[in-house]
This record gives structure tokens, C-alpha cells and sequence, in this order.
């Protein structure tokens, strides 16, 4: 796949306002609960750094990493949260910071495991929310963008199914394969 067949869905420009006043609005509006920003692995790194930057405080992030498995037994699938450095979220603020929400049970599952841990409150932030995927009543906090897809989206972190295009400074679309 190459660039020449993505499609742009949101420009870099209108990208890179958007998640500035997005990471503003969220500076403003939780400063006083100091929250830890989760970015989740694979995808939401860009999103989470120049989120990071504009929101103008020092606040601390972190990565997550959740896989999908084969439960012990063979049955249904699960899910695991793996921190590649670890964080203790008892009584702490978390924001966690999605690439793409589509069906929301990963996030649904994140957010009460991170409650179980102690947290003292989940919130999300996602770059793109595909509500018309919603398969569980949960819906992200805060979104830079709601869209509906075709294909699969790449640029901005989102590497599509090759690992590639992710580098690109804007969101595209490219076909199903």
C-alpha cells in the first residue's frame, strides 16, 4: 500500500488545531484534578504526544499495552493491560488516551480494570470515535473527531494492516483488504 491510495479524511492542518484545542480545553478544565494521561499502545502515541504538549501543564504519561488472548480454559477471548513501566492507579485521575473508538469493549473492560485497581476516575479521550461501530453503550469523554469509516484508517500513528502509513501528518482511508 502506498500513499498514493490513501485518501485524506481529516487535513494536517485542520489535525493539528483540533488536538491543540482539544489538549487546551482538557489543561483548563482538569487542572485542578492533575490526572495521568495513559496512551495506548499501538496507535495513540503521536496522538498522545502532541496532545501532551498542548496541554500546557506537567502532567505525567504513561503507555499501556492491552492484548487480546485466548482465555486459559480455550473458551472466549480476553483481555490483558500490560505496563511496560509500572503505575500504581490507586487514587489517582487517568486519562486514557485512544487512537480509534469503535466498539468500545476495550474500553469498557480497560475502564473497569483500571477502577478495580483503585483508580479514582477513568475518563477517555479518543483521536477518532466511530459511534456507528458501538457495540456497548460506552462513548469516549472527549473526541477530536467522529467519523465514519469505509475502509481502514491510516496516518497519525494508524499504521492500517501493513504497519505502514502511519507516519503521515494527516488522517486517511484506505480500501479493506
Amino acid at each position: 500500500m502506498s500513499e498514493s491510495e490513501v485518501k485524506v479524511v481529516v487535513p494536517a492542518a485542520e489535525l493539528a488545531r483540533r488536538v491543540a484545542e482539544l489538549g487546551q480545553e482538557l489543561g483548563r478544565g482538569l487542572a485542578a484534578e492533575d490526572p495521568i494521561l495513559l496512551g495506548l499502545l499501538s496507535g495513540a502515541e503521536i496522538f498522545l504526544a502532541d496532545l501532551v504538549r498542548a496541554v500546557g501543564r506537567p502532567w505525567r504519561f504513561e503507555l499501556v499495552h492491552v492484548t487480546y488472548g485466548r482465555g486459559e480454559t480455550g473458551g472466549s477471548d480476553s483481555l490483558s493491560i500490560h505496563f511496560p513501566i509500572p503505575v500504581d492507579v490507586r487514587g489517582q485521575h487517568l486519562l486514557v488516551i485512544k487512537d480509534v473508538v469503535a466498539s468500545g469493549v476495550t474500553e469498557s473492560y480497560l475502564a473497569s480494570q483500571l477502577r478495580e485497581r483503585g483508580a479514582a476516575s477513568v475518563r477517555f479521550v479518543a483521536l477518532v470515535d466511530l459511534e456507528d461501530e458501538r457495540k456497548t453503550p460506552f462513548g469516549p469523554d472527549y473526541r477530536a473527531f467522529t467519523l465514519q469509516r469505509a475502509g481502514r484508517l491510516v496516518g497519525y500513528g494508524l499504521k492500517g494492516a501493513t504497519g505502514r502509513l502511519g507516519n503521515l501528518p494527516y488522517l486517511g482511508e484506505v480500501p479493506r483488504t
